[in-house]
C-alpha cells in the first residue's frame, strides 16, 4: 500500500490553474499521472468548512491495487491513514475550524449530523480488486465532523452576572482543577478558573442556589460527544461562583507577607509573623496603603525600620494609611523605627505605626507592644515644619487597644536632644534652643 499524492489536491482550483497556465499544452494533470501509474483508487478527505494546515480544504490519497492485499473473495483491502497520521511523516495535515473541534471523519454528511464514523485503527476500505477505477472519481469521501467547542460559563452567584467563559476541546480535556490556596506563596492558584480582576475566589456551585458545591481538587464537565452522529450533548456547563471583593492573600510566614507586598493588597494572617530574618516591605513603609490586613489575633514582631530616604516625607510601618485602609485584630511587638543620622526631617511626618493616618481608615483591635522610636541627633531638622508621633505622625492615635512605645535620642550627640512625650505627641528640644 502506498500513498501516491504527497500534497493537497484542491479539486476545482487544480483544474482551473492547469487550464490557465498550460493552455493547450499537453502536460498531464495529477489525475492523469495517477491513472498512468495505476494509482486509480482515490479517497477524498473533505474539510467540510474547515481548512487543512496547508491552506486547502480537500486532500486526496490514491492507491495502486497491485500494492495492497486482497482477501479471499477478491476484494482489495486498504488501511486508510487519517490526514494527521504520524505515519505520513512530513505529509501529515491537520484540519482546523475556528470555534470547533473535530469529532472524526464520517462517510455521510447530513448537514447537522453525520453517519459512518471511520475507525482508522480497525476499518478497511474494501474494493473489487478486478474493477476499473479512475483516480479523479473517489471511491470514498470522508467528511470532517465539526462540533462547537464545549464551554464552562462562570457566573457571579450573588448577582447572576456572567463573569467569564472557558471554551475547550472535550476530545483533549474533560477534567478541570478547582482553585486552591498555595501556602508557599500565600496567593490563590486559579488553575482552570479565570482570574477576576479585583475579586478573590471563594467557592463554586453547580446550581445558582448554592445547594451543590464543587468539592475536592477537580471536577468533570457534564457534556459528552456522541460519536455515532458526530455531535455534542450538554456542551455548556454553568458554574456559580462566590467571590470576595479584593485580591486576597493568605499569609503564614513573614516571607510570604514581604514577597506579596502590594499597597492595594488584602491579607489574612494565619500565624504569627517573625521578621527577624525578613525586611519589612519598603512600599508599605513609604507608600499609600489602601488595602486590608485581617490579623485574626496574630502577632507581627521583630521588625526593624530605618528612615534614610530624604525624598519620602511620610514614614512608619506604613507611610500613609488612606481612607480605605483596614487593619484589624493584630498585635505589633518589638517594632523599632530609627530616624537615621543624616536624614532631612523637613516637611515630614513620622510615626512608628504610620506617618499619616486617615480619619476614615479602620484600625480595630490593634495593639503595639514593647516597641521604640529612635531619633538620631545628627539628623537635619526643620523649624516646626515636621511632625513626629509615637504611633502616628499625623492622625488620631487613640484608635489602638494599647500603644507601648518609647522614644529616645541616639547617636554621637544624643545629649543634644531632649525628648518629651505626651500621649502620642513627641516634642524635641535642642541644646541652645
Amino acid at each position: 500500500m502506498k500513498n501516491k499524492l504527497k500534497y493537497l489536491i484542491p479539486i476545482l482550483l487544480c483544474f482551473l490553474a492547469l487550464l490557465m497556465l498550460s493552455g493547450c499544452m499537453a502536460e498531464p494533470t495529477p489525475y492523469e499521472t495517477n491513472n498512468k501509474d495505476n494509482y486509480t483508487v482515490s479517497v477524498k478527505y473533505d474539510a467540510n468548512g474547515g481548512i487543512f494546515t496547508t491552506n486547502t480544504s480537500v486532500i486526496v490519497d490514491s492507491y495502486n491495487l497491485k500494492e495492497v492485499n486482497t482477501n479471499s473473495v477478491g476484494e482489495a483491502e486498504i488501511a486508510l491513514l487519517s490526514p494527521d497520521s504520524s505515519q505520513r511523516g512530513t505529509d501529515a495535515f491537520t484540519a482546523v475550524k475556528s470555534g470547533y473541534f473535530l469529532a472524526g471523519w464520517y462517510q455521510k454528511n447530513n448537514g447537522d449530523s453525520y453517519e459512518g464514523k471511520w475507525d482508522f485503527e480497525k476499518d478497511l476500505l474494501k474494493v473489487d480488486a478486478n474493477a476499473d477505477y479512475s483516480s479523479e472519481e473517489p471511491v470514498l469521501t470522508l467528511y470532517a465532523a465539526w462540533v462547537p467547542m464545549f464551554e464552562i460559563e462562570f457566573y457571579d452567584k450573588q448577582s447572576g452576572e456572567l463573569v467569564d467563559e472557558l471554551k475547550f476541546d472535550p476530545t483533549v480535556k474533560t477534567e478541570f482543577k478547582l482553585p486552591y490556596w498555595d501556602e508557599e506563596t500565600g496567593s490563590i492558584e486559579m488553575n482552570d478558573f479565570p482570574k477576576r480582576e479585583g475579586y478573590t475566589y471563594e467557592r463554586a456551585f453547580l446550581d445558582s442556589e448554592g445547594r451543590e458545591p464543587l468539592t475536592g481538587e477537580s471536577f468533570m464537565h457534564t457534556g459528552s460527544v456522541d460519536y455515532t452522529s458526530g455531535s455534542g450533548e450538554n456542551s455548556v456547563m454553568k458554574l456559580y461562583v462566590d467571590y470576595t471583593e479584593g485580591e486576597w492573600y493568605r499569609i503564614y510566614t513573614a516571607q510570604q507577607f514581604a514577597e506579596s507586598a502590594s499597597l492595594n493588597g488584602n491579607y489574612e494572617i494565619f500565624s504569627d509573623l517573625d521578621f527577624s530574618d525578613e525586611i519589612w516591605p519598603t512600599s508599605f513603609m513609604y507608600g499609600n496603603f489602601t488595602g486590608t490586613i485581617k490579623g485574626n489575633g496574630h502577632t507581627i514582631k521583630n521588625v526593624e525600620l530605618t528612615q534614610t530616604n530624604n525624598s519620602k516625607v511620610n514614614a512608619g510601618l506604613f507611610g500613609n494609611l488612606t481612607e480605605t485602609a483596614s487593619i484589624t485584630d493584630l498585635t505589633l511587638e518589638n517594632i523599632t523605627f530609627t530616624v537615621k543620622s543624616g536624614t532631612r526631617v523637613v516637611g515630614t511626618s513620622y510615626g512608628l505605626f504610620a506617618g499619616t493616618l486617615s480619619a476614615q481608615a479602620e484600625i480595630k483591635n490593634v495593639s503595639i507592644l514593647k516597641s521604640q522610636l529612635l531619633i538620631d541627633s545628627s539628623c537635619y531638622f526643620g523649624v516646626d515644619d515636621y511632625s513626629i508621633g509615637l504611633a502616628v505622625g499625623m492622625g488620631n492615635a487613640d484608635v489602638f487597644e494599647k500603644a507601648d512605645i518609647t522614644c529616645k535620642a541616639v547617636g554621637d550627640n544624643s545629649d543634644s536632644i531632649k525628648i518629651s512625650t505626651n500621649g502620642n505627641d513627641v516634642t524635641l528640644e535642642f541644646s541652645g534652643d
